[in-house]
């Protein structure tokens, strides 16, 4: 009885799974095993094996455990016979090249004898296994013919006709097989086989092709996912380049990640201009430095540098030690700093999606330059000058910046990890690549509504094609949610102003967060937050994650290695809700409760610390400088490297695009204390004291009383309790609510009206009915101050303007009025005057 064949061998294997068995054998090989059937070998002499039919199992058993460690010295030239059969290349010394010739050759007389025995691969197979137990061999190089299976069959044919009945010779067998070899194309598999080792049998030849085989069919995979036009396949593409990557138990698996490493590790972008010390990102994060006198000294104040910068204008730095301020540069050439592969898309995008008019042969706008200067620096900023205008030049800006910063850090990383796996550097040296954060995110953008986030991502993409086309995965689900929705009422009311139609365009939900995973060619929308680079989100957005005190699911930790903050249209969020984006603030940089995976041996130190607040760059771009804001940029800004303010220019005052000729009387309220609780209470006092009897007059109703939403509160419950005749709409009454109350304050003659800023922001109302205004709170927006004044009835009655405001609304009250005019009614005696423009 014949032993039990192995699944693949003989006459029953077909297709890949065959070829991939026995592809250690002959052609002339597969020839004999379809006449002769199976073979085994056995003992027949000393030095010299010959090959018989088995015709018992314990027969061959028996044979095998004749031999003895003392065989193997003297069976050399056999070993290294049976290699050159089935296609093995050794290296060995000419002295045993001649005895190995001299040993064929008796070897061939052996076969002339016993010509009625073949050479079968399986016994070969598990000969050469055995012999490699006992020998010490450290490489072993295996040529894989790639030949498909109906051209080896025509040879075998042809070699059927011309030796019939020819025996198998070895060194036919030998020119035959390096014949065909050379007629293939070969693959090259390089087997590590330790010495000593005792599991260096087949099956481990086999085990290790097959993992070989495996590794290649997982890049062809990963090839096919990055190819695909709407990149839905590369988070199943990554998922299984982590599981692999998560599989040390051989040498090719652990490769894999490397060589993941290796694509994305461009050598034109990570030049000397971008890993010397001159780099300004380099100069900010990795230059050790000691800030323990700025963060543990109390006693160090902020010192104010006055600082006029070109197209900015006028400027106020801010800085506690002026040996870490960076060194003004104004290079305009973009290569010297940012990615090559940015600088090549910089200019179509400003053009494309921002519309921006640009001189020939210029990437960036004059504007564009200077801030770009600034931000460079990795300073904080507070720029209050955006406008409807500007608005995308400076998105652009922006998003340059930050796709910058998250290519040098994966750049820098990529690089350390080939240097530690290709064993570059000697590990046992004291080398400590300090270059990742206790979290993965780098970047968080503060925006207010989707439409925003829709063309930030829009220009990350344009920006990261540069060339050639960027693979982004889930693109049409993100389009999907966060396009332009089905209804909207811009196009019905044509009467609303610019800048309303311009910040309620696309989708305007308040709800969303985003997480941007970015290599070298693919962007990854969607990602979970651990494994993203970029965090798109609004305030609401990330307060239902982050959550209160107490809940039980929360999460803020990937909020812990924020190094570049960007808020984008910071005044909006002022008519949202301040509190969700002072609650962010509250968040960031604080102790994570998990480790999430992190190596701590590559963690900043100046992060491992706890100063990472102090490295932060954080950028806020408003259209106005509000209290609020300044607020935030004083209390929550402690970049080491100092915070550039660039103060609004002198106004004239958007009174001047008021048409009432009523007086406009404006009654400055004495308060102590800047926070907004003391303003309001010493507000409410003066109006019940100084403004409410005079307006209860049967000639002042309708007079409508603006405000924001805590002032409205407090108003709406004293006018309940005294029994007022009077009305509100705020923005959380119902449509239905608001109309009635419109039209009750046009026919019914109300005394007063509680109006809303918030309200206005967000519908621009066209009140009717309206003959005096009253200016709880001065407005955020100026342009209301005019807009709601032109809606007053001048044409049946006199009508009046009362505003009141403190020395803390001196910012508000410039863009009204004007700074001299504001300077001066500051600084006046007087706590009433009037203003008239006719």
């Amino acid at each position: 009885m014949a032993p039990k064949r192995r699944k693949g061998f003989g006459n029953h294997g077909h297709g890949k799974h065959k070829r991939k068995k026995i592809n250690l054998m002959t052609i002339r090989q597969k020839n004999e095993i379809r006449q002769f059937g199976e073979l085994h070998p056995i003992n027949d002499r000393d030095n010299v094996k010959s090959y018989t039919k088995v015709k018992d199992v314990e027969e061959v058993h028996s044979s095998k455990d004749l031999e003895t460690s003392d065989e193997s010295e003297e069976e050399t030239p056999v070993i290294k016979q049976l290699l050159a059969e089935i296609g093995v290349k050794e290296d060995e010394p000419e002295s045993e090249k001649e005895s190995s010739e001299s040993d064929d050759s008796e070897a061939a007389d052996s076969e002339d004898e016993n010509d009625s025995d073949l050479l079968d691969e399986t016994s070969v197979s598990e000969s050469t296994s055995h012999k490699l137990k006992n020998s010490n061999k450290k490489h072993l190089v295996l040529d894989v013919e790639e030949n498909e299976e109906s051209s080896s069959e025509d040879d075998i044919d042809t070699d059927e006709d011309e030796n019939d009945s020819d025996l198998l010779d070895e060194t036919s067998v030998s020119e035959s097989t390096s014949h065909k070899l050379k007629n293939s194309n070969k693959k090259h598999l390089v087997l590590d086989v330790e010495e000593n080792d005792e599991s260096s049998s087949e099956d481990d030849i086999d085990t290790e092709l097959e993992k070989s085989q495996l590794v290649t069919e997982n890049k062809a995979d990963d090839d096919e996912a990055i190819d695909d036009e709407d990149g839905g396949d590369i988070g199943e593409a990554e998922a299984n380049i982590q599981e692999t990557n998560n599989e040390d138990q051989s040498v090719t698996h652990r490769e894999v990640p490397l060589n993941e490493e290796l694509e994305d590790f461009d050598g034109e972008e990570t030049e000397e201009h971008i890993l010397k010390e001159s780099d300004p990102f380099t100069q900010h994060f990795e230059l050790e430095r000691d800030i323990s006198d700025l963060v543990e000294n109390a006693d160090v104040k902020w010192k104010k540098q006055e600082m006029k910068l070109p197209i900015l204008g006028n400027s106020l730095m801010f800085y506690k030690d002026e040996e870490f301020l960076p060194e003004p540069d104004t290079q305009t050439d973009l290569k010297k700093y940012v990615k090559h592969k940015l600088v090549r898309a910089v200019a179509s995008t400003n053009t494309e999606l921002a519309n921006v008019q640009l001189k020939p042969g210029a990437s960036l706008s004059p504007l564009q330059h200077r801030l770009f200067c600034a931000m460079n620096c990795y300073q904080d900023l507070l720029y209050p000058k955006q406008t409807i205008k500007n608005t995308e030049e400076i998105r652009v800006l922006y998003c340059l910046h930050a796709l910058n910063h998250v290519l040098k850090t994966r750049s820098r990383v990529i690089a350390h990890n080939v240097k530690v796996k290709s064993k570059k550097v000697d590990l046992s040296d004291d080398v400590d690549y300090r270059d990742q954060g206790l979290t993965r995110p780098k970047v968080l953008m503060l925006l207010p509504y989707r439409d925003r986030a829709l063309k930030v991502v829009n220009m990350i993409i344009h920006l990261l094609s540069g060339t050639q086309q960027a693979s982004v995965s889930n693109r049409k689900r993100f389009e999907t949610e966060y396009s332009e929705m089905e209804k909207t009422y811009l196009s019905e009311k044509n009467y609303k102003p610019e800048d309303f139609r311009k910040i309620f365009e696309g989708n305007i939900d308040d709800n969303f967060r985003l997480g941007l995973s970015i290599s070298k060619k693919s962007l990854r929308l969607y990602s979970p937050f651990y494994e993203s680079d970029i965090i798109l989100a609004s305030p609401l957005g990330l307060r239902m994650i982050i959550g209160l005190e107490g809940d039980k699911e929360r999460d803020f930790d990937f909020l812990s290695s924020i190094e570049v903050l960007i808020i984008d249209q910071a005044d909006i969020f002022l008519m949202q809700n301040w509190d969700h984006f002072t609650h962010v603030f509250k968040h960031l940089h604080l102790q994570p409760r998990e480790s999430h995976g992190v190596d701590f041996s590559r963690v900043r130190m100046w992060s491992v610390n706890g100063w990472s607040k102090f490295y932060r760059q954080t950028l806020i771009f408003s259209c106005a400088l509000l209290p609020e804001l300044l607020n935030i940029f004083n209390k929550h800004c402690h970049n080491y490297a100092g915070k550039i303010l660039v103060q609004r220019d002198d106004q004239v005052g958007t009174i001047r695009s008021s048409v009432s000729d009523s007086p406009q009387l404006f009654h400055r309220i004495q308060c102590d204390a800047p926070d907004g609780l003391s303003q309001r209470k010493a507000k409410f006092d003066y109006l019940k004291k100084k403004i409410i009897p005079y307006y209860t007059s049967a000639g002042m109703k309708q007079a409508l009383i603006y405000c924001n939403y805590y002032s409205f509160v407090m108003l709406r419950n004293y006018f309940r309790e005294s029994e007022m005749d009077f009305l509100f709409m705020n923005e959380y009454d119902s449509e239905k609510s608001v109309r009635n109350a419109r039209i009750h304050f046009r026919k019914r003659h109300p005394h007063f009206m509680l109006y809303t800023e918030r309200l206005h922001f967000h519908y621009r109302f066209r009140l009717k009915g309206i003959h005096h205004i009253i200016w709880f709170d001065l407005p955020q927006y100026p342009d209301f101050y005019p807009e709601l004044v032109n809606l007053m009835e001048t044409n049946r009655q006199s009508c009046t303007t009362t505003a009141l405001y403190t020395k803390y609304d001196a910012q508000k009250l410039v863009e009204i009025i004007g700074s001299k005019q504001a300077a001066h009614m500051l600084s006046s005696e007087k706590t009433v005057n009037m203003i008239s423009m006719s």
